[in-house]
């Protein structure tokens, strides 16, 4: 599995890195739009923090052809490791179809439904982007949409992936691997959570006072 952090943050993604186990950063353009004005250059030094990592921009428009212009620019910045995030829309389903023929790689993002993987699929996008906490709150069901989609595309054969994305804690985010997810995006905090727990903490204590 792969495991990202979700913010546009240099800052972020330098900690996240330290971490060894994070593969990438996913960025969208709220938290692009906290850290800068240019998304791009930001784009750039985030492959920076990562060399070998993946980064996922998300360009915005209303139509595919505004879409795939700004996806263009940010997949040629490192064309192997830029994955572009398009919205799961009629819109963002065409630009995936177009620069997918071109060989950019791309994700449908905001995925609420077995119908949206299913064109994730058939664009060869690389992963499906379930909100997962967010469609908690809006009555969808997070988790069981997380499974919906693990279903459909087993059913297809197909190589999209599942990533889990709106995750608010350590527990959200193994029980979203429990019910069909690949891999995982969330936040600083929460994916240094993930090697975190009081009983843990309890038994590291008691060994170093052995040794004291």
């Amino acid at each position: 599995m792969t495991i990202l952090l979700d913010s546009a943050s240099v800052d972020d993604a330098l900690a996240a890195a330290e971490l060894g186990f994070v593969g990438g950063v996913t960025t969208n353009p709220t938290l692009m739009a906290r850290e800068t004005a240019e998304p791009l250059t930001q784009i750039g030094r985030l492959l920076e923090v990562f060399p070998l990592g993946l980064v996922c921009h998300q360009p915005v428009g209303d139509t595919a052809e505004a879409l795939s212009e700004e996806a263009r620019a940010a997949a040629a910045l490192a064309r192997d490791r830029v994955i572009i995030k398009l919205p799961a829309t009629n819109e963002g389903v065409r630009a995936a179809a177009a620069l997918g023929a071109e060989g950019i790689r791309c994700a449908l993002t905001a995925v609420y439904s077995p119908a949206q993987a299913m064109l994730a699929h058939e664009t060869d996008c690389v992963w499906a982007i379930p909100y997962v906490d967010r469609a908690t709150r809006q009555w969808v069901g997070g988790m069981e949409l997380v499974e919906a989609l693990a279903t459909i595309l087993a059913r297809l054969g197909s190589d999209t992936r599942i990533l889990a994305a709106s995750l608010k804690s350590a527990a959200q985010a193994t029980e979203a691997i429990l019910h069909g997810a690949d891999d995982i995006t969330a936040s600083l905090d929460v994916l240094r959570s993930l090697g975190e727990h009081p009983l843990s903490a309890a038994a590291t204590r008691e060994f170093n006072a052995a040794r004291g």
